[in-house]
């Protein structure tokens, strides 16, 4: 069956974008929130596709995510001209760990990176690149910064009403490459409120974990990302007892590293009592047990890739046992375990996020 021709309301100031997309190369979309970027990114791979290019789209918006859940940078190549975004299927993801960049600027870019170079190696002619809509401040600067010199764009496609992405477009003003095209945002882009985007996240999220069961694993066979947990040899009783008498509070897993002691511990030991610890043992930290309740986690294979989501919903300290629940089938063919910084409900819901260095 003819699937229908998409229709759009495509402003002439987005032809130049068009004949770059049907040319082939690498765009990256720089806009902030609700400019119509998806909208853009769909427009464009299918003017691609239409020509016979071989088109992808790598969605590193990880807040509004279309491929894949949110707090993942998502690829797909097209089929057939699409009308949006959400009618691919991600045909690969890379754990981010946040729905927000923000405290996870390396990770982000470095997703992005490992989703090009997947549209890529599977020979995509026009690459179209959506980012997040964080573009005011330093931290926008220094992540769109990355993401460019990572991702080698042949053109930054700037989506604005008026000059809200300029500061962002002053240090390539000059260069031969990327080049710079300027686009006004589509008269039909609504607006979404805070809360609608949440409901959104969770209704991805529920979606993604819909087929989910919960299975047990050793931490041992999944060695652990983003944190300093299992990174060391698990310490004597004698070594935890003593901990806890010190801190004054449960000590539930104690490990011994060339820096010191690694505690978790239901709770935030007092700053003095932890300090005084590390004087006996050459250094100390300590990981509150509770950010670790109902953690998302990225599954990784034996090359670093992510296989899919998990939420972690319960630990055993004493046979280092792990109850994860996920929709990914074979969660024993899992080599690795990336820590989010998000906690989740089975249904979508966001139950809390994490500091920057609460999981050591």
């Amino acid at each position: 069956m003819t699937q229908p021709q998409p229709v759009w309301d495509v402003p002439a100031s987005w032809a130049p974008a068009l004949e770059w997309a049907r040319a082939g190369g690498t765009l990256l979309l720089i806009g902030g929130v609700d400019s119509g970027k998806s909208t853009l990114a769909a427009v464009l791979a299918s003017a691609a596709f239409e020509t016979g290019r071989a088109a992808a789209v790598v969605d590193a918006d990880t807040g509004q995510s279309c491929l894949g859940p949110p707090a993942c940078v998502g690829m797909a190549r097209l089929s057939q001209p699409i009308r949006r975004l959400d009618d691919l299927s991600a045909e690969a993801i890379d754990f981010v760990g946040s729905s927000s960049p923000v405290g996870h600027l390396l990770q982000a870019a470095a997703s992005a990176r490992a989703m090009a170079a997947a549209a890529r190696g599977l020979g995509a002619e026009t690459l179209i690149v959506d980012t997040t809509g964080l573009i005011s401040g330093g931290v926008a600067r220094a992540l769109k910064s990355a993401k460019i010199r990572l991702l080698d764009p042949d053109v930054l496609v700037a989506v604005q009403a008026e000059d809200e992405v300029e500061h962002l477009l002053a240090p390539y003003a000059r260069r031969e490459r990327p080049q710079i095209l300027r686009l006004h945002r589509s008269r039909r882009v609504k607006p979404r409120t805070r809360e609608q985007r949440a409901a959104r996240r969770q209704a991805r999220f529920g979606g993604y974990f819909a087929g989910g069961r919960a299975v047990e694993v050793k931490w041992d066979l999944l060695p652990v990302e983003n944190s300093a947990w299992t990174a060391g040899e698990t310490a004597p009783g004698h070594v935890r007892a003593f901990a806890e008498e010190r801190l004054g509070r449960e000590v539930h897993h104690v490990e011994l590293r060339a820096d010191g002691l690694l505690v978790i511990v239901s709770g935030r030991p007092d700053a003095a009592i932890l300090r005084s610890l590390a004087a006996d043992f050459g250094g100390a930290r300590a990981i509150d047990a509770g950010v670790l309740d109902h953690l998302l986690v990225g599954l990784l294979g034996g090359r670093g890739e992510t296989l899919g989501l998990g939420i972690l919903e319960s630990i055993d300290f004493r046979s280092h046992g792990l109850t994860i629940f996920s929709p990914v089938a074979e969660i024993e063919r899992a080599k690795g375990l990336r820590l989010g910084s998000l906690r989740l409900a089975r249904d979508g819901t966001e139950l809390g996020w994490n500091d920057p260095g609460d999981l050591g």
